[in-house]
């Protein structure tokens, strides 16, 4: 029996750009005479290939523009996640730059307490608990004199070291409390 030769249906849906189910299934609404059957394989004739392109229509080529669609889209998404990524790497550094900045206020912070706790810690001169003889007071009202203003001038430096370290205290606290409100921030939030 020779039948004239036919597409088969992986052929024609090949050809024509659309899903193998969707020839299989105008297939199958096909009368028998526009197709046949040889080896277990089907092939369709001309007529039924030409019946099979006109029901199909539109169809015809759309999944393959989809296709074209989506590898389009797919380095637009790569360049959104890259951009995403470099905003992230921004963040991460800002913190980074917040957390080294509260790492040097505590440094100084501890070190501006030791210097107050050694001055603290100082005991008065033993010139100064001794009563002078009548005839060295002139010269150690002097240099009583000097070491009270010697003395006034630590006192200045020390309450300004000491203002420092609380203007450094309250930045401390506010840099603590940023860092605090950025951690309680969920990974989504960033973007906000």
């Amino acid at each position: 029996m020779a039948e004239e030769q036919g597409k088969t249906l992986t052929q024609l849906a090949n050809e024509l750009g659309v899903s193998r189910d969707k020839v299989i299934y105008r297939y199958k609404k096909l009368p028998q005479d526009y197709y046949y059957k040889e080896n277990n394989t089907i092939y369709i004739k001309e007529v039924g290939v030409q019946q099979i392109i006109e029901e199909l229509g539109d169809d015809i080529g759309e999944e393959t523009s989809q296709e074209e669609l989506s590898t389009q889209t797919i380095p637009s998404i790569n360049e959104y996640l890259m951009e995403q990524l470099a905003k992230k790497d921004e963040q991460i550094e800002q913190l980074q730059k917040l957390i080294d900045q509260q790492q040097q206020l505590n440094a100084e912070d501890k070190k501006l307490i030791k210097e107050l706790h050694q001055y603290f810690a100082l005991e008065a001169p033993k010139e100064m608990t001794e009563t002078p003889e009548p005839e060295e007071t002139l010269a150690t009202d002097e240099e009583a004199e000097k070491k009270a203003a010697e003395a006034a001038e630590q006192l200045a430096k020390l309450e300004e070291q000491l203002k420092k370290a609380e203007e450094l205290n309250k930045e401390k606290e506010r840099l603590e409390s940023e860092l605090a409100a950025l951690k309680q921030k969920k990974w989504y939030q960033f973007w906000k």
